[in-house]
């Protein structure tokens, strides 16, 4: 192979290949007042009720029904897949896809509205 070549290859393997650089360094830990912390827990509180009355609303289902449904905090797994067997287990039938995409769209907004708490929070 001539060596034009073998160096045009080289030369485009290496662009294809990400830079290598310093690990990316962690923003300093944000401190909250009082009040801060205080709004974050009880709005937290709020946004997560609020998914579970939505999916008591789509499901049919009882609150105690959808609270066993949400895996703990922390626990490793997939948190809509446990809800839909677990729902569908205690209600003795599945769920439709319908009821699936609207439980989905409703953990996409707890997730965005907890995900938007700490911006709300620093305007406290």
């Amino acid at each position: 192979m001539p060596r034009n070549v073998i160096a045009a290859l080289a030369l485009g393997f290496a662009a294809a290949l990400p830079a290598f650089s310093a690990p990316p360094v962690a923003p300093p830990p944000v401190v909250l007042t009082p009040v801060q912390a205080a709004f974050i827990q009880a709005e937290t509180r709020r946004i997560e009720e609020s998914f579970v009355q939505k999916v008591m609303s789509i499901a049919g289902a009882r609150r105690e029904q959808v609270l066993r449904a949400i895996p703990a905090k922390g626990r490793l797994t997939d948190r809509l897949s446990r809800i839909y067997s677990s729902l569908e287990r205690d209600l003795g039938a599945p769920l439709s896809d319908e009821q699936r995409a609207l439980i989905f769209a409703a953990d996409g907004e707890r997730k965005q509205a907890l995900k938007d708490l700490p911006a709300q929070a620093a305007t406290r």
